[in-house]
């Protein structure tokens, strides 16, 4: 990233993106390129071990899930490390999905209330567990970070995403802290069906969500779908099956002298950029 930063300073690259926060606010301030941060489909979640699949059975009660819920500060997390173009979630599914409601039970920070679960599900000094991650190592230390100041003790293992996701299939991971992009399709079904229709990645097996889900993924009906997937959102929230976390948004820096507009699907026009 250094050596494309310092291209595109001179002139060697015309656009570049992926461009860590801290050093996009520093090339704004220099004010020779222009630097914009945009949306994209990514979300970000922690998927917990409903079952105790992996062995750490601390997940299994809905108490611990909440208080890992009140402990981290998603809104600090987003404004400070992620950018302006991302907001925190409250539903599995980005906010520009079709059908994707925030209308939801939603678990807002609250650490005091987080130390109280913790010692109503039997853990008043807290606990140690394991948290597996495979991106943006910082979001998932600032995560760790808010947990440690209500007691939650958390060890990361820092994986590959291939490793990691092999690792989710088989429930090894009390809780995986993961993305999806949604191969940049605006339905719902392309991110809450993949991971709440009973298959691999899916923590929880809920019968009922399966079943609303199978409905809104078949029918041609609109109003249908909106109904039955809010229904299946309003569980997988209120059950706290997944802490959706934020959307992720991307910084792109490029030459003044390009005609450029992000899109919020992440997918770089290029065949309508040209030169002012």
């Amino acid at each position: 990233m250094n050596t494309q930063i310092a291209e595109l300073l001179t002139g060697g690259l015309d656009w570049i993106w992926d461009v860590p926060k801290d050093q996009a606010e520093r090339l704004e301030e220099m004010g020779s390129v222009t630097v914009e941060n945009a949306k994209t489909m990514r979300v970000s979640y922690l998927a917990f071990d409903v079952d105790g699949d992996s062995g750490q059975t601390f997940f299994t009660d809905k108490r611990v899930r909440e208080a890992v819920a009140r402990a981290i500060d998603r809104e600090a997390l987003t404004r400070n490390m992620v950018g302006p173009a991302s907001v925190v979630i409250h539903s599995a599914c980005h906010p520009d999905q079709f059908a994707c409601t925030q209308d939801v039970p939603r678990w807002d920070y609250d650490p005091e209330r987080a130390k109280q679960l913790l010692a109503e599900a039997g853990y008043p000094d807290g606990f140690e567990f394991d948290i597996y991650a495979y991106r943006q190592r910082e979001y998932t230390e600032a995560v760790i970070g808010d947990l440690a100041k209500v007691g939650i003790k958390a060890k990361l293992t820092y994986m590959q995403y291939r490793a990691l996701r092999d690792l989710v299939w088989k429930g090894e991971t009390p809780i995986n802290h993961m993305t999806w992009g949604s191969y940049s399709i605006p339905d719902v079904s392309a991110i809450t069906s993949h991971f709440f229709s009973g298959g691999r990645d899916d923590p929880a097996k809920d019968e009922e969500v399966i079943g609303w889900l199978a409905e809104g993924d078949t029918s041609t009906d609109p109003e249908v779908r909106k109904a039955v997937y809010r229904k299946a959102l309003a569980r997988i929230s209120g059950e706290l099956y997944w802490l959706p976390m934020f959307t992720y948004a991307k910084y792109y820096a490029y030459s003044k002298d390009l005609d450029f507009s992000a899109t919020s699907d992440e997918i770089p026009r290029f065949y309508a950029t040209k030169w002012k």
